[in-house]
């Protein structure tokens, strides 16, 4: 059946999907998309993913699945009732689940339909959207949809219809969630098959072969993704990563799961509490220093980079004069290219600037932000075109003129915004550390004494580093599956001269 005879496939569903292309380029720096395995470009699918950024997780899904095949997704029945609600998600695709019937055929009747016209049916089986070191457990839902589904395929004897169905881990990684212009890995698995032979040992023990799907997709899902027992792990690991490998960016997002998840089991408390893990203290007194040293400069207000240009030199005014100086000159050559932008777009950094302080849940950050912002670009972008329109004359050319040249607008001030906020992160850092350096503080009754504070920080940061690269080292030569990986992914960085 083509695509444009589907329910839920039409015009509606290409602007949904125009919408979150946009959404985004706008609010991500980098996006890459991973297939372990080709993606059929026909067929039923049945996708799970996790969710941890409520509403950018399904316009994740929507921009980059490939062969830009719709997806479908669930929603409450109930909200099909409300009349414009109902309509527009209706025409986007999404299917309506009765979660108060206890028919399983009731429950994914939209489903299987959906399923039998050869659609792709996008889950997130957590249920809910949620900001946690590792992800929720998964629900049972798309295991039984799946068997439900392979029960309505025996009962078809159209020898042209499929035989088995199809599930898709995605694994979806924000580098920093609810920020601006940070960075999203789109993961898609190997698929997770399930056939008619399946079936039979469902239909003997029904809930042992949901529990056993369910547990696969989970494994599947978690391949893809960062996952850390606690929060002193996950923070160890990223400062770790941080001062070996830089940022998000310092390390490929091909390898940015790979990468971060290594250094994750490095500090697993397994390997620690456990009396036959592999240098054992050597790896918690390691981890005390990293969380020490992320306290430390979170106190200051900054971050591992900021302090990196002190890993072989002392901290000294001069040089940090020199750098505030030196990166300051750099930015002030810039604005005249980037302040109009900066001004015109204003409203949106103080918007943002607002959801930050006010929104208490971070998985709602990013999506409180998209949306806001649209209903604001809205009157910002409308007055920006009527004031250009009215200074060319009102004439009809010069209105087409201003609609066309906005795009080309957008995508200057984005390309430059990016390289100047860094600047802007720079001077801001390199004023922060002059200040503790000149008066012993960086302002408030909260930081005094704070030029101890950063050399503190910057001991530690030298020791840390120092440290990392001779643990990797001894567990490498162990045969540590995941140190040998880091030895060779930072080659460079293990040289015995460095």
């Amino acid at each position: 059946m083509a695509i444009s005879e589907r329910s839920g496939e039409g015009k509606t569903y290409i602007t949904l999907q125009y919408l979150s292309r946009l959404a985004l380029w706008v609010y991500f720096r980098n996006i890459k998309v991973i297939c372990r395995a080709p993606i059929p470009a026909e067929g039923p699918l049945l996708i799970a993913a996790n969710h941890s950024n409520m509403v950018l997780d399904p316009i994740v899904l929507i921009a980059t699945f490939p062969h830009s095949r719709p997806c479908h997704f669930w929603a409450l029945a109930r909200f099909f009732r409300i009349p414009i609600a109902g309509h527009i998600l209706k025409g986007a695709g999404v299917l309506p689940v009765d979660t108060k019937t206890h028919s399983n055929a009731k429950l994914f009747e939209h489903t299987l339909e959906s399923l039998d016209r050869g659609a792709v049916v996008a889950l997130f089986p957590e249920g809910t959207s949620y900001t946690a070191p590792n992800h929720l457990p998964f629900k049972d839902g798309i295991s039984w949809a799946s068997f439900e589904y392979l029960s309505q395929l025996a009962n078809n004897k159209d020898e042209n219809h499929p035989k088995d169905v199809q599930i898709i881990p995605v694994g979806i990684t924000y580098s920093t969630k609810n920020r601006w212009r940070s960075e999203v890995v789109v993961e898609y698995g190997e698929p997770i098959v399930r056939t008619l032979e399946d079936l039979e040992e469902f239909q003997k023990e029904p809930k042992l072969s949901v529990k056993k799907l369910t547990d696969e997709i989970a494994k599947g899902v978690e391949s893809s993704t960062i996952n850390s027992p606690d929060w002193d792990t996950t923070n160890a690991a990223k400062e770790a990563r941080f001062i070996l490998f830089g940022d998000s960016r310092g390390v490929r997002l091909d390898e940015f799961v790979h990468v971060s998840q290594s250094f994750i089991t490095l500090f697993h408390p397994q390997h620690i509490e456990s009396p036959q893990g592999l240098f054992r203290q050597e790896r918690k007194v390691l981890k005390q220093k990293l969380l020490l040293f992320s306290q430390k400069l979170s106190g200051l207000r900054l971050n591992a980079y900021d302090i990196s240009m002190y890993e072989k030199h002392e901290i000294t005014l001069a040089r940090a004069t020199m750098s505030l100086v030196s990166h300051w000159m750099t930015l002030v050559i810039q604005i005249p290219l980037f302040l109009p932008g900066m001004i015109i777009n204003s409203p949106f950094y103080i918007l943002g600037r607002l959801i930050d302080s006010y929104e208490p849940y971070t998985e709602s950050v990013a999506q409180d932000k998209l949306i806001f912002s649209f209903f604001l670009g809205l009157p910002v972008y409308g007055v920006l075109i009527y004031t250009l329109w009215k200074a060319t004359g009102y004439g009809l050319m010069s209105l087409l003129m201003v609609i066309m040249l906005l795009p080309l607008f957008a995508w200057y001030h984005m390309a430059l915004i990016d390289k100047n906020y860094d600047m802007l992160k720079q001077v801001v850092a390199s004023y922060r550390i002059f200040i503790a350096i000149v008066t012993g503080t960086v302002g408030g009754d909260d930081w005094t004494h704070n030029r101890e504070a950063l050399e503190d920080c910057v001991r530690l940061r030298r020791w840390c580093r120092v440290h990392i690269r001779e643990l990797i080292v001894k567990l490498a030569q162990a045969g540590e599956e995941d140190a040998v990986y880091l030895m060779e992914y930072g080659e460079p960085l293990f040289d015995k001269d460095q």
